[in-house]
């Protein structure tokens, strides 16, 4: 420490607890198939979580019927103009499905070949969190949270290079592999128990 700053305080990690909802295939709506390919892109729509990244790997891959869907699961944001066109035009393959229950998306989540997850930016980044609960495939950018909540469990692919997303996306389509082990996320009583800690 040099003579002009203090000593830091004594920090602790406490990582905020989770939840995951058991899944419940029987409420998600009529016409989503769980076992054919598809991929899961969950939150709000905005334009942090880079949906236009996947809209245009899916207007190259097409939606004929060997393709693989995706599921974009979450609430319309703000200030996402164009990309709500795009989902109100159509794009082959993707389907909209706003307003699930906890039950429904740990259903997709849990027969999903990925959680596809190109954010610009994430604070805890729950969703992936949940995925990787359920043993879902975490698809994601290059931020440094992941490093703390998922490593090393996730794909991490450059937002820079969606040749390398289309890639890994149609590989996984064709052949998933085996499923990562699931990671029970961190619970509140554990969350409870380092932050007490300090008092």
């Amino acid at each position: 420490v040099g003579p002009h700053m203090a000593p830091l305080p004594e920090t602790l990690v406490a990582p905020l607890g989770a939840e995951v909802a058991a899944p419940d295939p029987g409420a998600l709506p009529p016409g989503v198939d769980l076992d054919a390919p598809f991929f899961v892109c969950l939150g709000t729509i905005e334009p942090r979580k880079n949906h236009a990244l996947l809209l245009d790997i899916w207007d190259e891959i097409g939606g004929g019927p060997r393709a693989p869907r995706l599921y974009v699961c979450g609430t319309r944001g703000w200030r996402n103009e164009e990309v709500f066109a795009r989902l109100d035009r159509g794009v082959p393959g993707v389907v909209e499905l706003p307003g699930l229950s906890d039950g429904a998306v740990a259903a997709l989540l849990e027969r999903a070949r990925g959680l596809l997850f190109p954010s610009f930016a994430e604070g805890y980044g729950l969703p992936a969190l949940e995925a990787a609960a359920l043993g879902c495939p975490v698809l994601c950018g290059p931020l440094d949270i992941w490093d703390e909540v998922l490593a090393p469990g996730a794909v991490v692919l450059p937002l820079d290079a969606p040749y390398q997303w289309r890639d890994e996306i149609v590989r996984r389509a064709a052949a998933p592999g085996p499923r990562p082990p699931r990671r029970p996320p961190p619970d509140w009583a554990a969350h409870f128990r380092i932050v007490l800690s300090m008092t």
